[in-house]
């Protein structure tokens, strides 16, 4: 008895729901992976007949059973998505039979692509409507056909990321979108899919030359496939840099302060403009200008500065009364209204600014009545318009009260408008979590009134260093702005080493043989590459198995020897700040870190890798002091061992400096690959620097200033709020987040071996 049969006969109320047509179609289509397991075949047979249920009863349905029968014979795995999607496009046979080609054509091609096709049909049928739903799977095919082997994974993203609430651009944007791509696939295929899936919104308000030009720039300036894949993600800074540059327009920069003060003239009151990438992978944000409720979020370039100027007024008018929200935070309203509203009040204050809409309407459309009425001359939404962000506007408004009443309760000294300033800066700077705004807002209110200690007098054996802090606010340097203190750490005789050495010699031991299978070979071998001196078994087997599975042969059926020579050095940055003070399960955040070190230290000693060690933290930006655990070429030993006991938390974090002088010392060493790995608990913070945007824009610069000369930066941060910075300051592929502290000890070896091989 086939499982079709056995399905039937344990779900009889099912059989008794569909037709004989539709049962012998089921059976007919389970022949067709009958090479998978058991428990994989029942349950594809359970999805199946479901959607036999959905389409039994369609006056198509002989149509709709045979070309899901076609389809099968391709691949089993697109039977369900099709039998899912038929009932949306199935208005006459022709039209079903065009789809269904669609599909096959797709498939013969990549099968994820053409089940991806089938799976987003329905929104792609609402977005653009059948006549055009071709056109959307007919690009895709296209784009394949030039290359399916590097353009499947960007075109199966451009099949999901086309019909997305998030993207809104047309079929003609999306086929020159494909085209760029299409020139980054021969370099990276995952580079040119990171474009399809978020890099295609860096070039919202770039022309096609400007795109095509930062395209162009990508492939000219990016060596690694890690740097292609940041580049046409939009995360690195050289991305952002560099289509700020062939922007055809106006950059939110240059004018931010200038539109803050035009909203403030408007509503009588303060109002903060933002970039709008804090508010990335909102529900319902599609690039566009849009509110919290306090402070306003623009795009970072636009057309002219007169669109700028529209954006801001007509989200301050949105800001000015907030029709938005019900009871719970809830929509009820139509967004039409809202908008036509907001601008009949910004005209009523503003009558010059009807020229400059009129001005904005599309090519073609009349402004009529407009907003006393839309003219059926007028598509919608407007260019100026944006996005309406209802839940985001709920929760800053909850989080704001439980925020303010806390405040109240624990510090009744401070004004509430004070309360609700501070506050809401910071979540217009990304901050949205309770418990990382709070201690932020307590960490301000400790040192809001204290400007940074001036010089003061040094011990012999200290050594300063004068080092240069990026301004954003000036988009320049301030040259000689911060003085590091290099002081020595006291070697007094303590066993914090040798108790963790103790405790954790089977660790040690584990990690010290790891490491030393690290050390210099005369040759590697490779598995499962393209070409080589010899067949890899392994491999050939699992190739003819896929083969069998699917159709493809992986030409990775060979192994490589290569030379290999290991030429590192590292220097670690441990964060001594006051915070690491704090317990986590009963042990100190600092405790754990040198516990850390301690494993690193021992390891690295047997594998000889050129290592040194610094401590860091910071009072002001006279006082940034880093602590000389371990230098490049100095023996560890006892001395170290005791250096490393005796580190204690005290102060701030300066992140930037502390990177540069990390970086004056690793220019000193002969080395081809060379590391700073940064341990921290917290965002960068200290006293005039601890307001976000400059604290990270600084950090930042000082990332890619090592980057430059070729030192590769890594932070390992236990801040769990750590991503809403971190994606700021350095790639994501130069950087990660400790779910639980006590992971570090663990954690460090695996990174460090991670980098060096």
């Amino acid at each position: 008895m086939s499982f079709t049969e056995s399905f039937w006969k344990e779900h009889p109320e099912i059989a008794a729901s569909v037709s004989t047509e539709a049962r012998d179609a089921c059976k007919q289509m389970e022949s067709t992976f009958t090479h998978l397991r058991p428990r994989k075949i029942r349950a594809l047979i359970a999805e199946m007949a479901r959607a036999l249920c959905r389409v039994d009863k369609h006056p198509k349905r002989t149509s709709m059973l045979e070309g899901a029968c076609r389809l099968c014979q391709r691949n089993w795995a697109m039977a369900v998505p099709y039998l899912s999607a038929a009932a949306a496009v199935a208005e006459n046979r022709e039209r079903l039979d065009d789809w269904s080609e669609l599909a096959h054509d797709l498939a013969s091609h990549d099968v994820d692509v053409a089940v991806a096709f089938l799976e987003n049909t329905p929104q792609a049928a609402e977005r653009f409507g059948f006549d055009r739903l071709l056109e959307w799977g007919q690009q895709a095919l296209n784009a394949l056909i030039e290359n399916t082997t590097q353009m499947w994974p960007a075109v199966k993203a451009y099949i999901v990321e086309s019909v997305a609430d998030r993207c809104d651009y047309p079929l003609e944007r999306w086929r020159f979108f494909l085209e760029q791509a299409q020139t980054v696939a021969p370099r990276s295929p995952a580079a040119a899919e990171a474009f399809i899936r978020l890099g295609n919104r860096m070039c919202f308000m770039l022309d096609a030359e400007g795109t095509t030009r930062w395209v162009q720039t990508g492939l000219e300036e990016c060596r690694t496939e890690e740097e292609l894949v940041n580049f046409f993600s939009g995360i690195s800074f050289r991305s952002l840099e560099r289509r700020d540059g062939f922007a055809s327009g106006q950059s939110l920069k240059g004018c931010a302060n200038k539109l803050s003060l035009l909203c403030e003239a408007l509503l009588g009151w303060p109002v903060k403009i933002r970039a709008n990438t804090t508010l990335a992978g909102r529900k319902g944000f599609t690039g566009g200008a849009a509110t919290d409720g306090h402070a306003i979020f623009l795009p970072e370039v636009a057309y002219d500065f007169g669109l700028f100027k529209l954006m801001a007024l007509h989200q301050a008018m949105l800001l000015e009364r907030n029709p938005m929200l019900s009871e719970g935070g809830r929509m009820n309203f139509d967004p039409v209204a809202v908008h036509t509203d907001a601008d009949r009040r910004l005209l009523a204050a503003l009558p010059g600014l009807c020229r400059d809409m009129a001005d904005r309407f599309p090519e073609g459309a009349r402004m009529g009545a407009y907003p006393e009425c839309l003219d059926d001359g007028v598509p919608v939404p407007l260019a100026w318009w944006g996005d309406l962000l209802p839940e985001l506007v709920s929760e800053t408004r909850s989080t704001l009260d439980r925020l303010k009443q806390k405040a109240q309760e624990q510090h009744q000294d401070v004004p509430p408008e004070l309360v609700e300033k501070l506050l809401t800066s910071m979540m217009a700077d990304g901050n949205r979590e309770d418990d990382a705004l709070w201690k932020i807002f307590e960490e301000m209110l400790e040192t809001m009134l204290l400007g940074s200690p001036d010089p003061e007098a040094l011990e012999e054996n200290v050594k300063t260093f004068w080092y240069k802090e990026w301004d954003d606010n000036q988009s320049d340097y301030k040259m000689d702005w911060c003085l590091v203190r290099q002081r020595p750490v006291p070697d007094d005789a303590n066993s914090f080493v040798a108790d963790v050495s103790d405790r954790l010699q089977g660790m040690i031991r584990l990690i010290r043989r790891q490491f030393m299978r690290l050390k210099p070979e005369r040759f590697k071998k490779y598995r499962a590459q393209p070409m080589g001196e010899a067949l890899d078994i392994d491999a050939l087997v699992e190739a003819f198995t896929d083969m069998h599975s699917d159709g493809f042969l992986s030409e990775n059926i060979y192994t490589r020897r290569d030379k290999r020579i290991r030429d590192v050095a590292v220097l670690f940055l441990v964060d001594l700040s006051a915070s690491t003070e704090e317990k986590i399960d009963g042990r100190r955040v600092i405790d754990v870190q040198k516990e850390a070190m301690v494993l690193m230290a021992e390891a690295l000693d047997a594998l000889q890798d050129s290592f040194a060690v610094y401590g860091f933290c910071s009072e002001g930006r006279f006082r940034v002091d880093m602590f000389s655990i371990k230098e490049f070429g100095e023996t560890y030993d006892d001395t170290i061992r005791h250096r490393l006991g005796n580190l204690h938390p005290a102060g701030l974090t300066r992140m930037g400096t502390v990177i540069r002088h990390g970086l004056y010392k690793l220019e000193s060493v002969s080395a081809v690959i060379k590391l700073m790995i940064i341990l921290t608990d917290g965002r960068p913070y200290d006293l005039e620097y601890g307001y976000l945007d400059y604290a990270i824009a600084d950090t930042r610069k000082a990332v890619q200033e090592a980057r430059r000369k070729g030192v590769h930066p890594f932070i390992i941060t236990s801040d769990q709020q750590g991503e809403n910075y971190l994606r700021r300051i350095s790639p994501q592929s130069g950087s990660i987040i400790l779910r639980r502290i006590e992971q570090l000890p663990t954690l460090l070896p695996a990174v460090y071996k991670r980098l060096t091989v």
